[in-house]
């Protein structure tokens, strides 16, 4: 299996506009996670009650063996704004009802409990879900909880132990923007492609909100990313034994984070598939002008489909103890509680599913809950908002895939490949989706961060459409676009979580403050970073745009 994909560029380093996207995306994430309420995150709770069970000591629950601690639902019900999340006694929970939280109510640090004071570690009633989740994400969080109280003498409270759990994850998306810069490379493009993909996967608030809270997605996503930045190199030939390797890791991993890890093997065969039709170095260097078609072209099937085997062995190797132990023990392969929870029951009278109507219905929710849905869907953007990015996006993809090879030397097959993980898990996602409607007459799991961990293959892709339509403005373009989003987030977000009759924008940073289980000037510090990072890629990319001819410092990945 010889080495990687030709024509990829070589250089050294990694350009300093780079540096300060992923300074700028790290930033943005660590601000995420102080503007939301603790708890207001997607089923952050429960996230929270098994990494607390694990790091206690407790062994991996079964799927349907964990009740969630006192202690968290105490957590809920004093900070996450949603009503329904965890009502308390008296409170009438709808679906769009939230709770203020004024400066003066915020309870002091000194006041605020670990999470096993008093009664905080017994259980509750309630089933805890995430055990359905295989064990990577819960262990590693539980890891980092168990070193923290090594080093503190378990002195904080739950607040600042969620709070940390919150920066962990930010640490953990933090990387996307270089590996969206990577794949871009590997996929053939030349500056300011790459930069402009890394700018790409800013633009997304969902995914700074969802990347600073205590969630299993994150870990998918990294790992996607990681991914898509090794299948666009495999996607244009690169068939040697490292990579194949580094792919089937990286598919077993995140097959033992979620269950949607199980479509990155398939996207890897398609990958692979389609780079055995794109000739390597050696390929080029020992063909002659004797050999015929099929003597090329062996070689390179040989290849890629050894390779797909390695990826599908180590695949098997690393994660299929865990789906086979559920199988052993439980009958299937994926046990969850949703089967108990979710039933005919639910159905309302009359019933009849329509395949129209759900389909509208899910593309709707689908994609306002890939831009910004936030918390428990108490901040939201207009549907129309939602629609009109995901139109841009569209268009500059479909842009992206013209037969040309002005901005990349990667054929129209080979760049469609970065869609294969996006489009699996949305697969993945409609189908559950339809079952669970068919079902219960709801419209349980459409949630658009399903499909983060695909993101970067789109990221690169829309950055191949910019750069054709505009090829010298195209980070300005990017940027301003992922300006425009995050700056519309976050001014809905702090007010609508931290706001109040007669509270201005400095009353509302000032009660975020309070409310954050870290101190006021780790909250100050954070923002004082976001607007340096700011000014720092801004700077950066007018460096790039204008033609700036100093060396620049960038490495083949």
């Amino acid at each position: 299996m010889p080495d990687g994909p030709e024509a990829a560029p070589r250089s050294i380093g990694v350009p300093r506009a780079v540096v300060a996207t992923v300074a700028l995306f790290a930033c943005l994430a660590a601000t995420w996670s102080v503007v939301a309420p603790l708890a207001e995150a997607p089923d952050e709770p429960a996230h929270l009650a098994l990494v607390l069970h694990l790091a206690d000591g407790g062994a991996y629950p079964d799927y349907d063996g964990l009740n969630s601690q006192r202690s968290v639902y105490r957590l809920c019900r004093e900070h996450a704004a949603a009503t329904r999340a965890c009502p308390r006694s008296g409170e009438v929970a709808t679906p769009t009802s939230y709770r203020r939280h004024p400066r003066a109510e915020a309870p002091l640090e000194a006041d605020r409990p670990a999470w096993d004071d008093g009664d905080g570690a017994d259980p509750e009633s309630v089933v805890n879900q995430m055990p359905q989740h295989p064990p990577l994400y819960y262990q590693a969080m539980a890891t980092v909880l168990r070193v923290e109280r090594a080093l503190t003498g378990d002195s904080w409270s739950l607040a600042r132990e969620l709070a940390l759990l919150r920066l962990v994850n930010v640490a953990l998306v933090t990387p996307l923007p270089w590996l969206a810069w990577c794949a871009a490379r590997r996929m053939g493009l030349r500056e300011p492609g790459p930069l402009t993909a890394a700018i790409a996967v800013a633009g997304v608030p969902m995914l700074t909100h969802i990347g600073s809270t205590l969630n299993n997605d994150n870990l998918l996503t990294l790992l996607g990313g990681v991914l898509v930045a090794l299948l666009a190199g495999v996607a244009r030939g690169d068939r040697s034994l490292r990579t194949a390797l580094l792919v089937g890791l990286t598919c077993g991993l995140a097959a033992l984070t979620k269950a949607f890890g199980l479509a990155f093997p398939v996207a890897a065969a398609i990958a692979y598939a389609v780079g055995a039709r794109a000739p390597t170095s050696e390929d080029t260097a020992t063909n002659d002008d004797t050999a015929t078609y099929e003597d090329a072209d062996r070689p390179r099937t040989v290849g890629a489909v050894a390779a797909t085997a390695i990826v599908g062995a180590l695949t098997l190797l690393v994660s299929g103890w865990w789906y086979v132990g559920n199988r052993l023990r439980h009958g299937r392969f994926t046990p969850t509680t949703e089967d108990a929870r979710l039933t005919t029951a639910d159905r309302p009278p009359g019933f009849d599913p329509s395949v129209v109507d759900f389909l509208g219905r899910f593309a709707g929710d689908l994609n306002r809950r890939f831009w910004g849905a936030f918390g428990w869907y108490t901040i939201r953007f207009p549907w129309w908002l939602a629609l009109i990015a995901t139109v841009a996006v569209a268009a500059v993809a479909v842009v992206a895939l013209l037969p040309s090879t002005r901005t990349t030397p990667a054929s129209v097959r080979q760049r469609a490949t970065l869609l294969a993980p996006v489009g699996l898990l949305g697969a993945m996602v409609l189908i559950r989706a339809w079952d669970l409607h068919v079902r219960t007459g709801t419209h349980p799991f459409i949630q658009g961060r399903y499909l983060f961990a695909g993101l970067v293959g789109v990221a690169v892709l829309a950055a191949i459409g910019v750069v054709r339509l505009a090829p010298r403005r195209a980070p300005w373009v990017v940027l301003g676009f992922a300006a425009l989003l995050q700056g519309e987030a976050l001014r809905r977000a702090v007010p609508g979580w931290w706001g109040g009759p007669g509270v201005g924008p400095g009353g509302q940073v000032r009660a975020l403050a309070a409310w954050s289980g870290w101190p006021d000037p780790v909250v100050f510090g954070l923002a004082a970073l976001l607007v340096a990072a700011a000014v720092w890629l801004t700077v950066e990319v007018g460096l790039v745009t204008r033609g700036d001819r100093r060396p620049v410092r960038a490495a083949r990945p």
